[in-house]
């Protein structure tokens, strides 16, 4: 939970009088509160938690430091009272807001000035507590993806390989999927995200594993690519560039450097082996309370990498009607490296 100087100092930089926060993530970050159908109201003075009375109780256990408010199914109207209460003029609004939420609170207030605010930075730099958690759904996404090593083999579906990866984590302690597995075999496996299917897994095949578990709220994001029988050169020439791309920026990356700049890395690296064409998506992203969070490792952000973020490296290369590599890793950035939070082994690895 955060404190009120925290808070103040949010809404001194955003240029607010207060703030309406709906998304749940950051609900959660701010107050500590786990239910769903929460909002809060933050003041310069005071903070407030808005839900049902599903939630009352468990809100008031959760959210120390919160004055919890049914909102009975006016929530127009409890934010427009707190508007008035705290003689709010501009109030900061996340950028989900909804037309129709909006239309609500503007005929409640149709006086105040809304602003938006970027309440999802707050939570780009983790804190130990929350690194220790993420790493905690890394171990659990390792071990789920152990535990299934021996049912790889051709004859089994990819939905089948699916299904016993997500049950695995489960076993090992996960809240549930972090999102839609990814099991891409074969030419399916030039799919970035290519969700599994009813293909047979088949001798020569490779196969793309990218899976995530939760644990207290936090995710994790591993991808490995696995051979299942004899494999080409070309195809090994593929993941041995992907696997050398992932180690140089595990090695060079750390504080201080562009997000946009790391990114630029891992394409001029990949250039040197003529591959840099088939790697179509960005390097990475944050990963937290949500799966993808900013900043993005991608050419466009230019964020400067700070110690406690975390971002998943993942380099890819799909070639359309051959196939593909991802490996992927989640990190925690620090002032000088990073630390990698992901430990089921890279190398190559063929069943």
């Amino acid at each position: 939970m955060l404190n009120q100087k925290v808070i103040s100092e949010f809404l001194r930089e955003n240029s607010v009088d207060a703030a309406f926060i709906q998304k749940d993530e950051n609900c959660r970050y701010i107050s500590g509160f786990t239910g769903s159908d929460s909002y809060l109201f933050l003041s310069g003075e005071n903070n407030y938690l808005l839900t049902d009375s599903r939630y009352t109780e468990q809100a008031k256990e959760e959210a120390t430091g919160f004055t919890v408010i049914n909102y009975a199914g006016r929530l127009a109207e409890a934010v427009a009272g707190l508007v008035q209460k705290h003689r709010v003029r501009k109030l900061g609004v996340e950028n989900i807001l909804t037309y129709r939420m909006y239309l609500s609170l503007q005929e409640q207030m149709p006086d105040i000035d809304f602003s938006f605010c970027e309440t999802d930075q707050l939570r780009q730099i983790k804190g130990q507590a929350e690194i220790e958690k993420i790493m905690e759904a890394c171990r659990i996404s390792d071990e789920g993806f152990r535990k299934i090593i021996p049912l790889i083999q051709a004859g089994k579906t990819e939905a089948e390989l699916r299904m016993a990866l997500e049950c695995a984590m489960l076993e090992a302690g996960s809240e549930g999927k972090s999102f839609d597995t990814i099991v891409a075999s074969g030419w399916r496996s030039a799919y970035p995200h290519g969700t599994a299917t009813d293909k047979l897994i088949e001798n020569g095949d490779l196969i793309t594993f990218d899976f995530g578990a939760i644990y207290q709220g936090y995710h994790s994001d591993i991808t490995r690519t696995v051979a299942v029988g004899h494999i080409t050169d070309r195809q090994r020439f593929l993941y041995d560039s992907v696997l050398d791309c992932v180690l140089y920026i595990e090695q060079i990356m750390k504080a201080g450097i562009k997000a946009c700049d790391i990114d630029q890395e891992a394409r001029s690296f990949l250039k040197k082996k003529e591959l840099d064409s088939y790697f179509t998506h960005a390097l990475g992203h944050g990963v937290g309370l949500e799966i993808h969070e900013t900043p993005v490792l991608a050419p466009r952000d230019k964020t400067i990498l700070m110690p406690g973020m975390v971002e998943t490296i993942e380099p890819g290369v799909y070639i359309p009607g051959t196939g593909g590599v991802r490996i992927e890793d989640t990190v925690a950035i620090q002032k000088e490296g990073i630390s990698i939070l992901t430990k089921f082994p890279k190398e190559f690895l063929c069943v």
